[in-house]
């Protein structure tokens, strides 16, 4: 069970005690990322995220950040998406004033120095330039692209090398002071603390910071009548592919829904497409599917790594699979397994420190609320395969099939005419 508080000035506080460890995870969400972004300021969420670890006030240099926190064998971590960027400390729990003090000062009073962004600029354009080495990440920002076009949503959340080279010192001042505020700070701590000390301990190094106005997403409905294949053609042994259709979005009915009919699909080795794609017709060495959600759209990916000459076998073996959850039942056998398999992993997931702390934490800045590892456990439980079948005739259609692939390959056209279910 957790305990919750909000301070005066909006930031709000999450607790898991957990008094058989001897560690504490410390999490600070904010509710910034790339979707908030506009064209010219693409990468920005992503490089504060860099810029908060070369120096604060209390902390002015980024081996006197790292030190303090390694120095104690603690581990220190951050990742930037299109809606989150997270900060967070791992940590044994009688540092735990240490590691608090130490994010406090990164996200309230960083130093931006003019050398270390320019230091940092370069850093992130190599980041980007080995994503895009790497065609089974590369695909995916391909992917997004295609049900996105033009939109902030599929847009990298690093940027491109021409955003991250233009992102004056200004850009990266103001846009932290419009989405680093109070109100849109979510910290969520889990381990050997109790809640009234870190409630004490937030106040104490949060609670004067003024409120501001919290910034807020823009719509972002994929459009229906865009080009639905990309193709980069690149001289790979292997073809990369992603296939698309719609999502669901973070609140929604079948929130309980999608990931049994996730599991059924294609997570984990005994799904669906494993089962068919990999081990009867041997077309993938690497298939799989999974859900991802935004506040008010989201997708469905299928991934796979195939021969160049049988990708197009692959795609028409992945979309056979998609069409059969779309018209036949799932059986209450294999219903059973997914939901046991599904219940399973989110309690795998729940051992330690830090992944509740992100439990808790992604919750809250994402939904507004907490459930109860419970509470999920019961509504999974729920779920009839009549659900299953709701669902996947809503999400699997032609109008939202969208393709992207990198392999040797020069006809997009012939890819095209196989996408249809």
């Amino acid at each position: 069970m957790h305990q919750s508080a909000t301070l005066p000035n909006g930031i709000r506080i999450l607790t898991a005690t957990m008094p058989h460890v001897r560690s504490v995870s410390i999490a600070f969400f904010f509710c910034a990322g790339s979707r908030y972004e506009c064209a010219e300021q693409s990468g920005v969420s992503h490089l504060i995220e860099h810029m908060l670890f070369k120096g604060s006030e209390r902390f002015p240099t980024a081996q006197v950040i790292s030190e303090a926190i390694e120095g104690v064998g603690g581990l220190l971590d951050a990742g930037t998406d299109k809606e989150l960027t997270v900060y967070s400390v791992k940590i044994a729990s009688r540092h735990f004033d240490l590691a608090m003090g130490l994010l406090a000062d990164m996200v309230r009073w960083p130093r931006f120095e003019e050398a270390e962004l320019d230091k940092e600029r370069r850093v992130i354009i190599e980041e980007l330039g080995m994503y895009r080495d790497s065609p089974q990440d590369w695909v995916s920002v391909l992917g997004d692209e295609t049900v996105w076009p033009d939109l902030p949503l599929g847009r990298e959340v690093a940027g491109t090398r021409e955003t991250v080279e233009g992102i004056a010192r200004e850009t990266v001042a103001g846009y932290w002071r419009g989405h680093y505020v109070p109100g849109n700070l979510v910290v969520s701590i889990a381990g050997d603390v109790e809640h009234e000390r870190v409630v004490a301990c937030v106040a104490e190094l949060l609670g004067d910071w003024e409120a501001r106005d919290v910034p807020r997403w823009e719509p972002c409905p994929p459009p229906v009548d865009a080009p639905r294949v990309r193709l980069e053609q690149r001289k790979t042994e292997q073809t990369n592919l992603a296939l698309y259709t719609l999502g669901i979005p973070h609140r929604d009915r079948d929130e309980y829904t999608m990931p049994l009919l996730n599991a059924v699909l294609g997570d984990g080795m005994s799904s669906r497409l494993f089962l068919e794609v990999r081990e009867r017709q041997g077309l993938a060495y690497d298939v799989g599917s999974s859900p991802v959600s935004y506040h008010d759209t989201g997708v469905m990916v299928v991934s796979a790594g195939v021969e160049p000459r049988r990708a197009r076998a692959a795609l028409k073996a992945i979309l056979a699979q998609l069409r059969r959850v779309r018209d036949e039942a799932v059986g209450e056998e294999e219903l059973r397994r997914a939901k046991e398999y599904t219940k399973g992993r989110m309690a795998l997931r729940l051992e330690d420190t830090g992944s509740v702390a992100h439990w808790l934490g992604g919750q809250e800045a994402l939904l507004g609320d907490v459930r109860e590892l419970d509470e999920t456990l019961e509504r999974i439980d729920e779920v009839t395969s009549d659900d299953i079948q709701r669902l996947a005739r809503t999400i699997f259609r032609d109008e939202w099939l969208r393709l992207a692939l990198i392999g040797p390959h020069k006809d997009a056209a012939m890819f095209e005419r196989a996408l249809h279910l």
